[in-house]
């Protein structure tokens, strides 16, 4: 015993015969072969530790053994690390913004490539789809998400990928009223999911600025309000959502709206007409009053208005009118002063009393034919309800003189053009609606344009 431990410590090779001698053949014998049996044993277990075992039998436990290589999958799944090689998972989502109610598709791949893999995606922690990877570790799954967040996929074995953001803005419908020129158009919005209580503001637009800008905030799914549309032609429409409760903002919502025009002459009936005399007395001009008719007292307003902004004097309103009217701005008294005071162009036949520097009413007028008018700076003379004239039997109401002759006064026929013997001729409709707002002594301006 102590020359085969001696062999074994000094590195001397064990004979063969020693070695190989095994067979257990007595009770004596095999006293004789137990220590060199362990002392083999022991010699063949360091080798194993040292190569890796041995070929034919189990080596010796170590004293400290390695960590598995497959780790139990529930401590992954509570976080824990992961030994051995990880999963890896490319995904996208599309769209990654959307309105509440459509519909989001994950899609991707897990590898290694293993089939029946469940995919948890999460947006900010609650799932919405499980999918299962197939054999080639491909899943996908759609969803009709409520609010945006975080989203995630996460894999069985705890493997999760990079999070990718989605964005969920409240779904606006809008149901556009009827719209008409210088008038309001009802606008009525539902909104999804009917929580939603962010601010709605619309903008409007004409001739390519900013008009209008109204908001409010949607009750249960509705709002509703009215938008001015001052003028014909489009008017363009922005409509925002701000966000609201884990809804992002609504992405400007683009509509259009339209007022048109409809032509109009002496005997015309309908709202188109009212609208049309509505605007008139907004620019100062003088009519009989806003009816639902153009009269033919209406045609003279009519008139008026296409000799002040130099359109053709027809007595009907139609297209060109119509976009004069949607630019018009008020027109310019020439004289600042007197405060009040009377000016009459004889370029576009018209007249019009001045209070503030502004015009006050406007209205037609025709001078002298041969333009015998005269020109200048002059006060009104004398007044009378009605006077008679040397050149015949008709009566001239509601006289006011300003020069000798000349006077201002009601007559039947008042022409678009200069048509006079040299008095200034207003419509008898209107003739007392000047004499009412003048005075003797008060200034008037007689000049050409």
């Amino acid at each position: 015993m102590r020359a085969g431990m001696t062999s074994l410590a000094s590195g001397r090779r064990v004979a063969p015969a020693s070695a190989g001698r095994l067979t257990l053949t007595s009770a004596r014998r095999s006293v004789r072969v137990a220590v060199p049996l362990f002392v083999l044993l022991a010699v063949l277990g360091v080798c194993a530790v040292a190569g890796g075992g041995a070929a034919g039998g189990g080596p010796a436990a170590p004293a400290a053994a390695p960590p598995p290589a497959h780790p139990a999958a529930p401590a992954a799944a509570r976080g824990s690390a992961v030994a051995g090689p990880a999963s890896t998972v490319t995904w996208s989502l599309a769209p990654a913004s959307v309105v509440y109610g459509a519909a989001v598709t994950a899609q991707g791949t897990a590898l290694p490539a293993t089939a029946g893999q469940t995919v948890t995606i999460a947006v900010d922690g609650v799932t919405v789809a499980s999918p299962v990877t197939d054999a080639s570790g491909a899943f996908t799954a759609s969803f009709v998400p409520t609010v945006g967040g975080s989203v995630t996929a996460t894999l069985t074995d705890g493997s999760a990928a990079t999070p990718v953001t989605l964005a969920v803005a409240p779904r606006v419908t809008l149901a556009i009223g009827k719209t008409l020129p210088w008038a309001r158009t009802k606008l009525s919005f539902k909104v999804a999911p009917a929580s939603y209580a962010g601010l709605i503001t619309v903008s409007v637009y004409h001739h390519g600025r900013r008009v209008a800008r109204l908001s409010g905030h949607a009750v249960a799914g509705k709002l509703v309000l009215t938008v001015p549309t001052n003028g014909i032609g489009t008017f363009p429409l922005h409509v925002s959502a701000a966000a609201d409760g884990g809804l992002a903002a609504r992405a400007p919502l683009a509509r259009t709206l339209k007022a048109g025009w409809k032509r109009l002459a002496v005997g015309s009936k309908g709202i188109y007409a009212r609208i049309l005399l509505k605007r008139l007395v907004a620019l100062r001009f003088r009519t009989p009053g806003i009816t639902s008719a153009i009269s033919v007292s209406a045609g003279d307003s009519i008139v008026a208005f296409q000799k002040a902004y130099g359109l053709p004097r027809t007595y009907v309103f139609d297209g060109d009118d119509w976009r004069k009217l949607d630019r018009a701005v008020l027109i310019k008294a020439r004289h600042k002063g007197p405060s009040t005071h009377i000016e009459i162009d004889k370029t576009r036949q018209i007249l019009m009393i001045v209070k503030g520097g502004k015009p006050y009413g406007i209205i037609p007028v025709s001078t002298g034919a041969t333009g015998n008018t005269p020109v200048g700076r002059f006060t009104i003379l004398w007044k009378a309800p009605a006077t008679s004239t040397w050149l015949g039997s008709a009566i001239l109401w509601r006289t006011m003189d300003f020069y000798r002759d000349f006077a201002m006064h009601g007559y039947p026929d008042v022409p678009p053009y200069p048509a006079s013997h040299g008095c200034v001729r207003e419509p008898i409709w209107v003739a007392d609606w000047t004499y009412q707002h003048s005075w003797v002594g008060e200034t008037v301006y007689i000049y050409l344009s």
